[in-house]
């Protein structure tokens, strides 16, 4: 059984569909419920990120989790910090008194990495994002900040399941919805070619197809090779 937080969301939703698709059970936490394409291996489950008590029985039997649920507001405020810091640590604490559970990937961001630092700066594998410049916005310091918690508490499990970690970083994700609402990174592109936006700001981004990122996931759950990348 394979967990995908947040599975109604905009990756995650890509997430589950290919899980399915390869023949895996599929456990995804929905806050409430909402509807996706019903299928026998789907089972969906309420689930809330700030509330530790639930994620034993959302967790239990699981090999796989994809943490993928965070918030990712147009504009965000200090609030997605605590959600994104605290929901994964309150997903990997679960993971980690659950013997089943295998691997963790958890869902970062090029956010994490590239933020607060010059334009001529080359990047790496060691790179993370200065969340103490003031140039930094909310929504990456959360990432970061997320990231870094969760392989502290990996790193630091001495009791309890030992389970790999493997962190994504995907640059602003396109694509097609399987979902009726739009995630951020859709509502930007959309207000681009409907003309809604006020100004044309210089951008410099780095797109990736949404089905790159879905395959992403489930590549890194299933190899080896990538645990504690």
């Amino acid at each position: 059984v394979v967990l995908v937080t947040g599975a109604s969301g905009y990756i995650a939703s890509h997430c589950v569909k290919l899980l399915l698709s390869e023949g895996y059970r599929v456990r995804g936490t929905v806050g409430p419920i909402r509807q996706l394409q019903q299928d026998d291996r789907l089972e969906l489950v309420e689930a809330d990120l700030l509330k530790p008590d639930g994620w034993a029985s959302v967790v239990s039997g699981c090999q796989y989790i994809l943490h993928i649920a965070s918030p990712f507001p147009i504009v965000a405020d200090a609030k997605c910090i605590d959600i994104a810091v605290n929901g994964t640590l309150n997903v990997l604490r679960a993971a980690s008194k659950e013997p089943s559970v295998k691997k963790v990937v958890l869902t970062s961001s090029c956010a994490a990495v590239n933020e607060g630092h010059p334009q001529n700066r080359v990047f790496d594998e060691t790179s993370w994002t200065d969340v103490t410049s003031p140039t930094v916005e909310y929504y990456a310091k959360s990432k970061t900040l997320a990231e870094k918690a969760a392989w502290n508490f990996v790193d630091g499990i001495k009791d309890g399941n030992k389970f790999a970690l493997t962190c994504l970083n995907p640059t602003m994700v396109v694509g097609p919805l399987l979902i009726d609402e739009e995630g951020a990174s859709v509502t930007l592109i959309r207000r681009f070619l409907n003309t809604e936006m006020p100004a044309v700001p210089q951008l410099n981004l780095a797109f990736v197809d949404v089905f790159d990122v879905a395959k992403a996931h489930v590549e890194a759950m299933r190899r080896p090779e990538t645990d504690g990348e």
